[in-house]
């Protein structure tokens, strides 16, 4: 390989950096067949996808330790690696790392220590729009300390950069969570969201917004799902943990009426907001858990021509399974970053479905993750 990051072997982000990319998606087909084999499902692979091996990701979340501030290592996982490039993310990762750095150390801050849950510095997160250039910075604290928020921002603004930083947050988290708790958010400088572009949308994107990593993968994950679904403008679509509304927005054109769900009330403000913005008014969208809305309002959805599903990692509950099964509709649209519980999930639904084909996008080079779609269709 000619290309390598100078933390691989350290870092824990991407660990297949030395291996061709040309035998990562080797790999990962073959990773894709077992699992298929192993869950009983016999349908056509597609081909996998691939895109932009370098500088894809769209979010990036650091942490601080002892005066560092990077990723956790993959040999000493207590340890974090202090990361001057990162060449999955951004050309502009190393010159903002170092100006928060030398930031906080000429403040003489104390990072957070995630064992005694005592210290200041948590977190610092970093967000890039593809196609459009901006960036958003948060920097997660304690709020056990006063954060000297005007110099954070002359430090960042200062920079000479690819992109164009556009908005800056404070967050406090007290949280004894090793994840971003979003306990208090404070917009520092700029917008309040970066806006990214997917074909003729234009999409707002929030600090703690669920967006795709991988901008350019993601427009042709909607674009094949659209052209899989042959709208005709009659179908009614239900799409499922909706976030932003990115994909019910994308499919919007071509369909009768959209509703999309979501439990975090602040990302469907974002949705309704995208929604306006981009003069979609065929769309709605509802906060709430998607276990309960099927529960209490799925009746009222009996005739869902396609139903869109993208769950977090952790995929689908037995329940949720039950109830998408009770309210029926005609055609699943289903993805999932995690194959694992991908097929764990498929195979919960051929019950009453068959498995037209899967097909695989790899959203996440040098990394051992995956998106995957599966598009079912009810029997008989």
């Amino acid at each position: 390989m000619s290309v390598l990051c100078k933390h691989f072997g350290e870092c824990g982000g991407c660990k297949y950096q030395d291996i061709s990319y040309k035998e990562q998606l080797r790999q990962k087909e073959e990773r894709v067949k077992e699992l298929a084999s192993l869950s009983g499902i016999d349908t056509q692979l597609k081909p996998i996808n691939s895109y932009d091996n370098w500088f894809y990701r769209g979010k990036m979340e650091f942490s601080f330790s002892q005066g560092q501030c990077g990723l956790y290592g993959s040999k000493e996982k207590r340890k974090v690696v202090d990361i001057q490039e990162c060449l999955i993310f951004s050309p502009d990762t190393g010159k903002i790392l170092k100006a928060v750095k030398d930031f906080v150390r000429s403040k003489s801050y104390s990072s957070y220590d995630r064992f005694s849950h005592q210290g200041f510095l948590r977190n610092l997160i970093i967000r890039k729009a593809r196609f459009t250039k901006q960036i958003m910075v948060g920097i997660v604290t304690t709020t056990r300390g006063e954060f000297d928020r005007q110099g954070f921002v002359d430090a960042l603004r200062g920079l000479s950069l690819e992109s164009q930083i556009k908005s800056i947050y404070w967050i406090g988290n007290d949280s004894l969570s090793d994840a971003v708790i979003f306990e208090k958010k404070e917009l520092i400088f700029g917008s309040a969201f970066i806006m990214e572009e997917l074909g003729s949308l234009k999409l707002n994107i929030g600090i703690d917004s669920f967006f795709q990593n991988n901008s350019l993968g993601i427009g042709d994950l909607y674009a094949r799902i659209k052209k899989y679904a042959g709208l005709e403008g009659s179908e009614r679509i239900l799409d499922l943990f909706c976030g932003v509304g990115s994909i019910g927005l994308f499919l919007a054109d071509s369909a009768k009426f959209v509703w999309g769900v979501e439990v975090q009330k602040e990302i469907v403000e974002v949705a309704w907001q995208n929604a306006k913005n981009n003069n979609i008014n065929n769309i709605s969208f509802f906060f709430s858990d998607v276990r309960r809305f099927l529960n209490s309002q799925g009746a009222f959805y009996k005739d869902i021509d396609i139903l869109i599903m993208n769950p977090p990692r952790s995929g689908l509950s037995k329940k949720i399974i039950r109830a998408v099964l009770r309210l029926s509709p005609k055609t699943i649209f289903y993805s999932s970053c995690n194959p694992s519980s991908f097929f764990t999930d498929l195979k919960g639904l051929t019950t009453n479905y068959k498995v037209d084909f899967i097909e695989s996008f790899d959203f996440f080079p040098h990394t051992p993750h995956l998106e995957c779609l599966g598009v079912l269709r009810k029997n008989n």
